[in-house]
């Protein structure tokens, strides 16, 4: 048997089976549910964070779910999640321009004037924010598929798409659909995404939710909140010390044991940092068994350090 027969077989297989669905019913289902995002998932965020997200679905594509998430952008941050009785395997993929965003202009930032974000790989302090806008999502897919017993979605923790996990062993791949949501946010576009496998999407009767589902609660100084989670982050501190200069020869044909002095003959000058940021101007001493830096001089305010270590 070749390896088209193999493949049209197990399509064949797979629509017989309801795990493969037509294109037309699968597009009206996927749409369906990006109408319910675009039209609710704007007024939850911003009851909680006071920020105008704008959303629009943008078409959807099917494929092997293995595969449809390999297409995405490189860099996205994920959630896998699973909604009993309705899809214990769905992926939530949020590219990282929208957390960088979110969490700069939580932090003072003017979404007006925000230039648009690099694209790279999320920090880890952008991946503790992260939930603040991807449980949103979960929270109107779930009301928007009306799975019976009103059981919250189960999510995973955000991690980076390059540091997505292999597969176990015998892993079956499943067709899926990955419907687009454009998202707007100042002068900033980018997108997220949902990834379904298309036996729980075939099923789903789209209900469009009440206007009740974002209670009718009032910010809670969320811009407080994250600064307070940023200041208990861990934050990995390096100093640097400037040594004696040498010629490159010199370098080349050094060996264990030789000595290389501090360039400073009176105080050491340290500089510390961390995520390449400069922290503080400090002076090398010992105290007890320890090397430590004393503390002389802050590169910067509170403020505008708590900014720079997000990124």
């Amino acid at each position: 048997m070749t390896a088209a027969n193999s493949m049209m077989e197990s399509k064949l297989l797979s629509l017989l089976t309801g795990e493969l669905g037509s294109q037309h019913k699968v597009a009206k289902i996927s749409a369906d549910i990006g109408h319910v995002l675009s039209t609710f998932l704007s007024d939850l965020i911003e009851l909680e964070t006071k920020l105008n997200f704008k959303f629009a679905y943008d078409g959807c594509v099917t494929g092997l779910k293995s595969e449809l998430i390999h297409d995405l952008d490189e860099f996205q941050i994920l959630v896998d999640g699973e909604l009993k009785n309705w899809s214990n395997d769905f992926t939530i993929a949020c590219n990282t321009q929208v957390t960088t965003a979110m969490v700069e202009c939580m932090l003072g930032g003017d979404p007006e004037s925000i230039v648009e974000p690099e694209s790279r790989p999320a920090s880890a302090i952008e991946l503790e924010m992260a939930p603040m806008f991807i449980n949103k999502i979960a929270q109107v897919l779930k009301s928007a598929v009306n799975a019976p017993g009103n059981y919250e979605p189960i999510l995973t923790k955000p991690y980076n798409a390059e540091n997505r996990p292999k597969p176990d062993d015998g892993y079956v791949d499943m067709y899926a659909t990955t419907i687009r949501m454009k998202v707007e946010f100042g002068n900033m576009v980018s997108e997220f995404s949902i990834i379904v496998p298309q036996k729980a999407l075939l099923k789903t009767d789209v209900k469009v939710p009440m206007p009740a589902m974002s209670a009718n609660r009032t910010p809670e100084g969320w811009a407080e909140k994250i600064q307070e989670k940023v200041r208990k982050s861990d934050v990995r501190v390096e100093a640097r010390i400037n040594l004696t200069p040498l010629k490159l020869g010199t370098i080349s044909r050094l060996q264990p044991g030789d000595v290389i002095p501090f360039l400073d003959s009176g105080d050491v000058s340290v500089e510390v940092s961390a995520n390449g940021r400069e922290l503080y101007r400090c002076e090398f001493g010992r105290a007890g068994e320890q090397y430590t830096v004393r503390v002389r001089d802050t590169a910067t305010t509170e403020k505008s350090l708590i900014q720079q270590l997000i990124g």
